[in-house]
């Protein structure tokens, strides 16, 4: 039988720890590396200055699209209380962290006074199987008492535009570990996910594991973990497919940090055929007004998480080239046939401007240029050199998104 390979992440870490020390955010954030900001109460009474999370007040929260950390301070005056802290962490900032991290922050807050385990996803992803694996009769396995330990389980399924999703979960949610089945695209490429979330002492167990285990064991140590939750208590027809699942080489897949922006500038992409519709009905020029005045209304609009979202991006480093890239993926978002005119002299020098390598012509090579207007001209993008046009096509095809703000900086600088 041939086992199927699979990659492993964490995909959610929460948990609390108490501490005598002050300064504990601050050392999960330099291990994390992500700019967590303050966040500022939103409630119209100035005297409410707390948050609630996880069912208990907190004084202080810093917060990372959608991810949390929290503080509460001991009692006024109380000499011989701990602080408190919270920190959970989806799966989106989870994935920007390399095992490393993991095992430091959590052998570091493990150290303090008491740690308690809330919650740990653990994400297996497998190659496409036939059928898929969120299609096979869990209903059937559940009900005939097959699967050692879950008598619930629940299938979803949702009709979309183009594609059909089915979820399974098994067990209840409010249980220590709750597993769920689906598909799920990855950069384009699809894949059978089979998640387990697991609560309380489940997480206590994995976590403190994970704390004392060399990093190297930590792939083989989730897939275990897994499929130890996962058993088939006699054999069946029907079930010998899952053999194939339990083992397997696994690979941690590559980090990938997915902004807020890169959201927003994929949904104004996905929204280009209403943009050129309403410019083909009021004509370029009342268009461009109209582009303008909401632009200048939208300033006036934003909030502080528009102001966050924005920080963010240029903290972390988001290029012009980046958002090209990701707009040029969009089906429609950018004109088409845009093509080099002519070939380019080959002794090009460089110089290094990060986070990009851009091109600086020679005289002569800006001469060429010159003579044939727009050329080309090649960017580094970090793994081989690309041939992108010159900034005046780039401008014209791009002209609609550098009206509306998304911070395509390069075309205008040196």
């Amino acid at each position: 039988m041939q086992h199927l390979p699979r990659n492993i992440s964490i995909d959610w870490l929460r948990f609390q720890v108490l501490s005598y020390r002050p300064n504990i955010l601050k050392q999960i954030q330099e291990i994390i590396g992500l700019p967590f900001e303050k966040k500022e109460q939103q409630s119209k009474d100035p005297r409410d200055t707390n948050f609630m999370f996880a069912n208990k007040i907190w004084h202080e929260a810093y917060e990372f699209q959608g991810s949390l950390m929290a503080m509460r301070y001991p009692a006024s005056g109380a000499f011989d209380e701990s602080y408190a802290y919270y920190v959970d962490l989806k799966g989106s900032l989870v994935s920007t962290l390399n095992f490393h991290q993991v095992s430091e922050l959590l052998y570091s807050c493990q150290f303090e006074l008491e740690f308690i385990a809330n919650r740990i996803d653990i994400a297996l992803d497998f190659p496409l199987g036939v059928p898929r694996l969120s299609m096979r009769n869990w209903e059937s396995f559940v009900e005939d008492g097959l699967l050692f330990g879950y008598r619930t389980v629940r299938r979803i399924s949702n009709t979309g535009s183009t594609k059909d999703f089915t979820t399974v979960y098994l067990g209840s949610r409010e249980s220590s570990r709750f597993v769920r089945i689906y598909e799920k695209n990855i950069n384009g490429i699809d894949y059978d996910r089979l998640e387990v979330e697991f609560k309380r002492d489940r997480a206590e167990s994995i976590m403190k594991e994970l704390a004392n285990c060399s990093v190297s064991d930590f792939p083989e140590f989730l897939n275990g973990f897994v499929f130890g939750e996962l058993k088939f208590v006699r054999q069946r027809q029907d079930v010998e497919f899952f053999k194939r699942y339990i083992y397997g080489p696994i690979t941690v897949p590559r980090l990938i940090l997915h902004l807020d922006i890169e959201k927003s500038i994929l949904f104004i992409g996905r929204h280009c055929a209403t943009l050129a519709m309403l410019q083909e009905f009021m004509g370029v020029e009342r268009f461009d007004k109209f582009i303008q005045s909401q632009l200048a209304s939208g300033k006036l609009r934003m909030k502080p998480r528009h102001r966050t979202i924005l920080e963010n991006a240029k903290f972390l480093g988001v290029t012009a080239f980046g958002v090209f890239l990701m707009l040029a993926q969009t089906p429609g978002a950018i004109a088409g046939g845009l093509t080099c005119p002519a070939p380019v002299p080959l002794s090009f020098q460089m110089s290094q401007k990060f986070p990009i390598d851009i091109v600086n012509p020679t005289a002569a090579e800006q001469a060429y240029f010159d003579n044939i207007g727009d050329g080309c001209f090649q960017i580094n993008a970090g793994l081989e050199f690309e041939r992108i046009c010159l900034p005046g096509m780039i401008v014209n095809a791009l002209k609609p998104f550098v009206i509306m703000g998304l911070g395509i900086k390069f075309i205008f600088s040196d």
